[in-house]
């Protein structure tokens, strides 16, 4: 009877099936070692678990730091361009260059507002905001330093705040100006958290002013509400609260129907601006323009920076714990001799030697990581509720840091390893 070629077997040569169940075996082995070995095994990641947990925070606190510049501008609408009197996306790292530039630029004043919309009304919406901090007072309870915004009547559509109960600011109120208010949710509920607002009056530093509106909640961004303000006619701020002592910022949009937007509607708002400066082409620009994509662009820029500086910081804890671990392993290679003799002498080889080790350092390094995750997210909930800033880990550092925990356990468990797996079956049993 003829036999196939194929059901003959080779020595020295095993099939995947027997590959998995050794590798299985290893496995178990490794875990075994770990549990018999608690103290131990529990010394051993602990500076995985300080790298990793440094490593996650830091993670967090830079996805933080990220969210809040670009809060900044949380009010502004898509495609919206902004223009003030200085910006600090313009003087990146030259903190005196934008101290200088606030204090020495001419201020953005209201002619400035009418000059601009005159030449673009066609092709953009222009609109303003000025911003102060005001005591409100209402009955008994008072708010100090709430923000107080003077703005044009189509502010609505230059921002992403929604008017939720009564009505918006108009022009009638703008030319008359009336002393009317829109409410931010925040100011709102705590003026009047069991009455209607609408038709009351609240003190405004030295003037009253009638509710007309309250803004749809926007929630907080980092712990700062976006919804603590109030809103009152440009020209009502200017008559109160003086027009010549502050500079107020533009704000400008394309109108429907025009096809303009990211570097070409910025190039036409500075090119604008200029003519309404009457600046000269070698004259340097005395203003600022801003958008929502360069302030994105900029939190970028910072956070990047932070994390050149930052994160080689950790990846030195990790290293450290790495060094740890692969000390440790080296001692229980010595302590676990003859251990590694028996199981030659009854059929393991070499390979399976050296995955039984490298299981074992991976899996350390694995409990460390998760450990030290765990640790982070703990740290970040308390910091969120004794600071009031909600700092949440994001998913994909969760998953790297696991990813360079596992690297760290294989990178430095493979010296140990290799010196448990070259070990002469004979000396080992030999040694006690």
């Amino acid at each position: 009877m003829a036999i196939r070629a194929s059901t003959i077997p080779v020595p020295g040569i095993r099939s995947p099936f027997q590959i998995g169940l050794r590798w299985i075996e290893a496995f178990q082995v490794a875990v075994g070692a770990i549990l018999s070995h608690r103290l131990r095994s529990s010394l051993t990641i602990i500076g995985i678990v300080i790298g990793v947990a440094v490593a996650a925070l830091v993670a967090a606190l830079l996805e933080g730091a990220q969210t809040f510049i670009t809060a900044q501008t949380a009010g502004l609408g898509p495609g919206i361009v902004r223009i003030e009197k200085a910006s600090f996306q313009d003087f990146v790292g030259d903190g005196q260059a934008f101290a200088d530039a606030k204090a020495k630029r001419p201020d953005i004043t209201t002619d400035n507002l009418k000059a601009l919309a005159e030449r673009v009304s066609q092709q953009l919406e222009i609109g303003a905001q000025v911003d102060a901090a005001v005591t409100a007072r209402y009955g008994n309870k008072s708010l100090r330093a709430l923000a107080l915004q003077g703005v044009t009547t189509n502010i609505s559509s230059l921002s992403t705040y929604k008017i939720e109960r009564g009505r918006e600011l108009t022009d009638f109120d703008e030319e008359n100006r009336r002393e009317v208010c829109v409410l931010g949710a925040d100011a709102a509920d705590y003026f009047f958290p069991l009455e209607l607002p609408l038709g009351k009056s609240i003190r405004l530093g030295a003037f009253q002013f009638e509710v007309i509106g309250v803004y749809a909640p926007k929630g907080s961004a980092l712990g700062a509400s976006q919804d603590s303000f109030v809103q009152v006619p440009l020209s009502a701020w200017a008559k109160g609260f003086g027009a010549r002592s502050r500079s107020i910022a533009l704000l400008a949009k394309t109108r429907e129907g025009i096809a303009l937007e990211g570097e070409v509607l910025e190039d036409l708002v500075r090119f604008n601006m200029r003519q309404v400066r009457r600046l000269q082409p070698s004259e340097p620009e005395n203003f600022s323009v801003t958008s929502d994509k360069k302030v994105a662009a900029f939190a970028g820029q910072i956070t990047t920076i932070v994390a050149a500086v930052l994160f080689p910081l950790t990846a030195i804890a990790l290293i450290v714990g790495g060094i740890v671990v692969m000390n440790m392993m080296l001692a229980s290679v010595t302590e676990r001799t003859r251990e590694i003799g028996i199981r030659m002498a009854i059929g393991a080889r070499r390979s399976d030697i050296l995955a039984q080790f490298l299981f074992e350092s991976t899996l350390l390094t694995l409990i460390g990581g998760g450990i030290g995750i765990l640790l982070a997210v703990g740290i970040a909930w308390l910091f969120s509720k004794a600071a009031n800033i909600p700092i949440v880990l994001p998913t994909w550092a969760m998953v790297a840091a696991l990813g360079v925990s596992c690297t760290v356990g294989i990178i430095f468990g493979v010296f140990p390893a290799r010196k448990a797996a070259r070990l002469d079956p004979i000396e080992a049993l030999r040694t006690e």
